[in-house]
């Protein structure tokens, strides 16, 4: 192989910068934002539909605990997303497990048909959004 001239080493450099790919392996996508505001509307409906049903007041603390929530579990699928990327087998079980054990938790602190009614709506979210990344991360 020929050595190369000064001028050709800058070519190629500006070649590959035009190639690379602009997307992030770590962004966070469209469907992880969807998950996350269907979350926070579940979430805020579901202590509002609470706080009617006890007869206690919905305020900011109930609305600012919503958000955590949401929050929280929304950066859990994330995570279990990124974790796909190395072993997919590993992901899908840490967030099948996860959300079992979220939904565990909820139903020994809630019982009734509105906390039933929300847990499969979460459950059904949450493991679609699981499963459609472990086939995205399958087809690889």
């Amino acid at each position: 192989m020929p050595a190369k001239k000064e001028d050709e080493f800058e070519e190629d450099e500006e070649d590959s910068e035009e190639t690379e790919n602009p997307k992030s392996p770590l962004s966070i996508g469209i469907s992880t934002i969807i998950v996350g505001i269907v979350f926070i509307v579940v979430a805020e409906v579901f202590f509002y539909l609470l706080s009617s049903k006890t007869e206690t007041p919905f305020g900011i603390t109930e609305i600012i605990f919503g958000l955590i929530v949401a929050i929280t579990i929304t950066l859990f699928l994330l995570w279990i997303k990124f974790l796909m990327r190395s072993n997919k087998y590993l992901g899908t079980i840490i967030g099948i497990s996860g959300t079992g054990a979220m939904i565990y938790a909820l139903k020994t602190q809630f019982n009734g048909p509105n906390t039933t009614v929300f847990m499969i709506i979460s459950v059904i979210v949450a493991l679609g959004y699981i499963f459609t990344h472990f086939w995205k991360s399958h087809n690889k």
